[in-house]
C-alpha cells in the first residue's frame, strides 16, 4: 500500500510542477519576466517522460498521469508556437505589455482594387505616350507593384502604400506613397 501513496505523491508533485511552469510561462509573457524558463520546463518534461518510462499497476494512477503528460505537452506546444510567433513578429507587445497579433502576413499592403485602378492609368498611359500596351504586361506590373509595396511597408512600418500614375519626360511612372 506504500506505493500506491508513494505514486499519488509523484503524481501531486508531477501536477504542481506543471502548474508552476505554466505560472512561469504566463509571467514571460505577460513582460513580467525577462527570460522564458527553459530550465524549469526540461526538468518538468524529463521528470514526465521518466515517469512515462514506468509501468504504472493502478488504472486511476495510470488515467491521471496520461491526463497531467497530455496537459504538459499541450501546454509546451503552445508555449513554443508562442515563442516562435514573438520571435518571427506576429506577436508583438503592446504599450500595457500584453501580447497583441500583428496583421496577417498575407495581408497585401495595397488594396486589390486601387492595384488594378492603378494598373489601368498604366496602361492607358502607356497608350498614351505611344508605348506599348498589352494586357499581358500587366501581370508581371502587378507582381512588382505588389512586391514593392511590401518592400515599403516593411521598411517604412507603414499599413498602407498606394500608388499613382504620372508622366515624365515621356514616359509613364509609377510613384508611391505611404501611408
Amino acid at each position: 500500500m506504500g506505493n500506491g501513496e508513494d505514486m499519488k505523491d509523484q503524481l501531486d508533485r508531477i501536477e504542481a510542477d506543471i502548474a508552476e511552469v505554466k505560472r512561469q510561462y504566463d509571467l514571460f509573457f505577460q513582460g513580467a519576466r525577462r527570460q522564458e524558463p527553459f530550465e524549469t520546463r526540461r526538468e518538468v518534461e524529463e521528470t514526465v517522460r521518466r515517469m512515462g518510462q514506468r509501468k504504472i499497476n493502478n488504472t486511476n494512477d495510470q488515467f491521471r498521469f496520461n491526463n497531467l503528460q497530455s496537459r504538459f505537452y499541450s501546454f509546451s506546444n503552445l508555449w513554443i508556437r508562442t515563442v516562435r510567433e514573438l520571435e518571427e513578429g506576429r506577436l508583438v507587445r503592446d504599450r500595457s505589455g500584453i501580447l497583441v497579433r500583428t496583421a496577417n502576413l498575407s495581408q497585401t499592403p495595397v488594396d486589390p482594387a486601387h492595384l488594378e485602378q492603378v494598373l489601368r492609368e498604366l496602361l492607358a498611359a502607356r497608350r498614351a505616350c505611344g508605348l506599348p500596351a498589352e494586357e499581358a504586361d500587366l501581370t508581371m506590373a502587378r507582381d512588382t507593384l505588389l512586391s514593392r509595396a511590401r518592400e515599403l511597408a516593411g521598411k517604412s512600418g507603414a499599413h498602407k502604400v498606394e500608388f499613382r500614375v504620372c508622366v515624365e519626360e515621356g514616359k509613364p511612372k509609377v510613384k508611391a506613397v505611404v501611408r
